[in-house]
This record gives C-alpha cells, structure tokens and sequence, in this order.
C-alpha cells in the first residue's frame, strides 16, 4: 500500500506535528496574564508616588482597634493639584483629600470662548459645586475632605482607553480608606470605587455617596439657566424631582431601590449611578437669596447603600452635556430627566430633534437645516392647508346668505344658529376645518421651542449676520426699561415675523368680521416672540413666507354665486 519512502514520510510529518507547539512555545513564550483595571491590582500598574505606602484590605483590623480609636482628621495642608487628568473631552483635577478640584470641559465655552467649568469652589455663603463626597456614618470620618491621601500617580494621561488612579489613606490603626477613580477617553465623568478596612460599622449599617451643589450656572442668561435646574431621583419606577424656587429650601427622602440621582442646568447634568440600586436617596436643594431671580441654586445628592463587611461601592458619576445620546448610552435612564414639553407634544419633540440631528449630519449650518425642515413641514401639511382655505373661500362666499340669516333670526340666537349650521351643511362646509393645519402646526411649534430653547444641540449653533445663536433671541438692541412678557432686548427677527404675519393674514382672511385679525395677530406675535429662540421664530417667519408663495401660486376656486340678470324688458301698452 505504501512504499518506503511515503512511510518515511509519514513519519518526519508526525515528529513535525509532534513538535510545532514546543517549537511555538521556544520563539513565543506565553506572556503573563494583564491585571485588572481595578481595584487592588490598579496600584501595581502605575508608577508609585514616593509617600505610597503599602496598603492592604484583605486583612481585617482587629476589633477592638475599631472600637477603640475615633476618627480624626488629618493636619496636612491641602495640595489642590494632587492628581492631573486630561482625556479627550475634560481636564480635571483631584485634591490630596480625593476629592475633585477642577472639571473643565474641552468642547464647550461659554460666550465669551472660556472653556466650561463644572466645578466651582466655595465662595463666601456659596458651598463648593461639583465634588464627590463620601460619609462612613457614625464612628467614621463624615466626609472626605479632612482627610489627606496618597496616589499611585499624579498625572493621568487617557488619550484611548480607559486608566485609572488610586488614593489610599491610611491611619496610624491602620485603618484605611481607598478611592479609585477610573476614566474612559469617550465619556465624560468617571467611576468611583470606594473601599475600606478597619472602620467600625455604623449604627443604622449605612454609608452615603454625595455629590455636592449640583451643577453650576454657565449661560450668560442665569434666570434662563436656573429654569431648568432641578434636582432628580429614580425610585423604583417612578422619578421624583425637587426644584428650587421662591423656597430657600427644598428636600426629598425615600427608601427603597434607587437607580440614580441627578442634578441638571439648563444644558449640563451630573448624575450618580450606582452599579447596583442604592437602598434609598436624599435631595436637598438650597437657595440662599430666593428672592434675587438670578442667585444659584444647589442641589445635594446622597446615596444610601449597605455596608458589609466593609463600606464598599461603585458608582458612576456621569458628568457632561445634556445630550439625549450620551445620557441613553448610561443605560440608567438619565435621559427621563429631559424637558420634552407635555406628554401629547413629547413625540413631536423627540422626531423633531431626531430629523434635526440627522439633516445636521449632512448640512452643518442649522439655519440652512431649519429652512429644509420648514419646507418639509409645509409639504407635509398642504393637504390640510388645501383643504382648510377651500372650506374658508367657501365660507367667504356664503357671507351674504349668512348675514341675511342673522337678520333675520336677530331675535332668536338658538334659531340663528340651528340656521348657520344648516347652510354650512346644504353648502359641504365645515366650519372646523380651517383649524385642522393649527392642530398638527401647534404641536410642532411647542416641539421645536423645547427643542431650541433646551437641548444642547442648538446651544451657541449660528446661523448668519446677527443671529449667531438659535437657541436665543436676535437681540440687536436693549432697552434701558424692561416691559412685561416682552423684556428689555428688542430683538429683530419676531419684527420681521410680525411684518410677514401681517401680509399673510391680509391675503388669508376674507371673513369681514375677522379684519381686527388682520391686525392684532401680527403685533401680539411680535411681542410674544420677542424672548423666544431666533430659531424658532426664523421657521415661523418661513412657514408664514411660504403661505404667501402659496396663495399667489396656486389658485383656489371661486365659489361666489353667479349673478343673476334680470332683464328689464320694457312694457307693452295696450292699445
């Protein structure tokens, strides 16, 4: 069957076999397994700083130590700018107590081109905006910021990826309490882990997770900015919130599974997640001058979670833009916290952002974008629109039978108006047929006003010339004064929207008892639009715009009756 020489064959092909996985092993040797991100195996992977000293939480602290010894602060001075990080979206900074002392955010400015810091130090009465906190309960340190750390590095550098740094503080017990902050390039925010050894377990076998004061105030217009600003919490199934108004003081308390808790501005948010639900959340909201409109408001947000052996937690603190994408990516549902408008406009908001957003990918001017939409918007519509000027052309007709039935019944409204019904009817006119476009119009423009005036989309997007924010008002002047629902800045864009709302409704309305319309409407638009979003009222001046095109380029019927002519032959005399 074989010969020789395949047998030999054979037989160098299997000793080669036979040896490739030792000849694999020799130019290749396994390397050692990485170590995990976290936790303990995070000190071995940094460069160590000089004062770390060899920490451990695997071995528990006697207890009689625990109950021995209080707890107290420590006396060095604080370093500030312990700990430097940088990723591709923030810079930041952690104090030698663990806590931050700088968030500044790479993408976003304010008006004057400062890039946007999320974190304020306390100043006079004002508390500290934006740090992390942690209290281990009675017998424990209340809170971090007497405490002073080590680090395993003091530069952070994520240009990919995510790293991570360790603060360790240990006591002459031996006591030890352990932060670790874990940073992702793509996200804004970070992990926390807390864990200890040696602390003694409170009494009600809780500790707190805090982050303090909220967000703070970054839009030039403050009364604008603390609209918004709020405090959240889901629990269970429901989110509750807390805001801050005329009260000086505002709180919320509730026990049971707590998903997150959130602070927001007008555009900005930081929420505290927990990677498995809290055992319950307190709100606290502080305004200190309620009476001034423009005073910041802070929040305070504490979670509550069990302690074990040991007070151990991982939370994530998300940190950034209120963008519907990014707050959806938490997987916590952070996005519930958007301002959507009344549930029957909510779906209109939510499409209108979305085709927004995705005709933005295309065209990167947002007016250019907001001249498409309108033109869409006014396709979509025309049916309606078709429908609704023929029922009033119609109805115009009908004005002298209409006015003859009024006299008629002058006397006598109920007949009046079983009458007026009556020719609407022998005639096919539907009197509520013109306010069918308003109906699906209204929607959209409550939609569009929550999409300018709130998500961060807009924020600062130009459009030309003047109008080099959507999201605000065209102001080209200010009043020294400031009147009633229209403010001090005179803005130029709701003139211009009025001027058009004017010629569209002299060309559209044909009812002689509707003239003061005519008139009216234009200078009441003009007034309200005045402090609304120059994007908002750039669509409305288009949509009037093209109302106008419409009228002149398509013709309607003419339902006026025909004339009739009554000859007057002359008359014939008899002879």
């Amino acid at each position: 069957m074989f010969d020789r020489h395949t047998l030999l064959a054979l037989v160098v092909v299997g000793i080669i076999l036979l040896a490739m996985p030792i000849y694999y092993r020799w130019i290749s040797p396994p390397q050692p397994p990485k170590p995990a991100v976290v936790a303990d195996s995070i000190a071995t992977e940094k460069p160590v700083a000089d004062t770390v000293k060899t920490v451990t939480l695997d071995t528990p602290t006697s207890a009689s130590v625990i109950a021995s010894a209080p707890a107290t602060p420590d006396t060095q001075a604080l370093d500030p700018g312990f700990v430097e990080i940088e990723t591709p979206l923030f810079t930041a900074r952690l104090a030698s107590n663990a806590q931050v002392s700088s968030y500044i955010l790479k993408k976003y400015t304010d008006k004057h081109g400062n890039p946007i810091a999320l974190h304020h130090r306390s100043a006079g009465k004002d508390p500290v905006v934006g740090v992390l906190d942690v209290d281990f309960g009675n017998y424990n340190p209340g809170s971090l910021k007497e405490l002073r750390f080590t680090a395993s590095t003091h530069r952070l550098f994520v240009p990919s990826g995510r790293d991570s740094v360790t603060l360790d503080r240990v006591d002459s017990l031996g006591r030890v309490i352990r932060l670790t902050y874990i940073f992702d390039a793509d996200k804004y925010g970070f992990e926390a882990e807390v864990a200890t050894n040696g602390l003694r377990k409170p009494d009600n076998a809780e500790f707190n997770v805090k982050f303090l004061g909220g967000v703070p105030i970054t839009e030039e217009h403050a009364e604008r900015d603390l609209q918004y600003a709020a405090a959240y919490a889901k629990v269970g199934e429901e989110l509750e919130d807390i805001k801050v108004t005329s009260d000086p003081e505002q709180s919320f308390n509730a026990t049971g599974q707590t998903t997150f808790a959130a602070a927001r501005s007008k555009y900005f948010m930081a929420a505290v997640v927990p990677s498995v639900p809290a055992g319950g959340v307190d709100l606290k909201g502080k305004n200190f001058n309620h009476k001034d409109s423009k005073n910041p408001h802070f929040y305070d947000l504490s979670l509550r979670l069990p302690w074990g052996e040991q007070a151990k937690a991982r939370v994530r603190v998300y940190w950034g833009p209120i963008d519907v994408n990014l707050l959806k990516a938490e997987n916590a549902g952070l996005d519930e916290t958007m301002n959507w408008g009344w549930a029957i406009v909510r779906p209109f908001s939510k499409g209108t952002l979305w085709l927004l957003t995705l005709m933005h990918q295309f065209i990167t001017n947002y007016g250019v974008v907001i001249i498409i939409f309108a033109v869409i918007v006014k396709v979509v519509l025309w049916p309606l629109t078709r429908k609704s000027q023929v029922s009033m052309r119609k109805m115009s007709a009908l004005q002298p039978q209409m006015q003859a039935v009024r006299e008629l019944h002058k006397n006598n409204p109920q007949a009046m108006n079983a009458a007026v019904m009556k020719l609407y009817k022998d005639n096919g006119v539907n009197p509520a047929s013109g306010c069918i476009p308003l109906l699906f119009q209204m929607p959209v423009m409550i939609g569009l006003y929550q999409v300018f005036a709130s998500t961060i989309e807009f924020r600062q997007a130009p459009f030309t010339a003047w109008i080099t924010d959507l999201s605000q008002p065209d102001v080209i002047f200010t009043l020294p004064f400031s009147l009633p629902l229209y403010g001090a800045g005179v803005a130029l864009m709701p003139i211009v929207m009025g001027v058009t709302q004017f010629f569209m409704s002299k060309q559209t309305v044909t009812d002689p008892n509707q003239k003061a319309m005519v008139y009216i409407m234009p200078f009441f638009m003009t007034f309200m639009f005045n402090s609304f979003p120059s994007g908002l009222t750039f669509y409305y001046t288009l949509f009037n715009v093209f109302a106008m095109i419409e009228q002149k380029l398509i013709k309607l019927p003419d339902f006026t009756p025909s004339a009739v002519v009554i000859e007057d032959k002359p008359k014939k005399w008899k002879k």
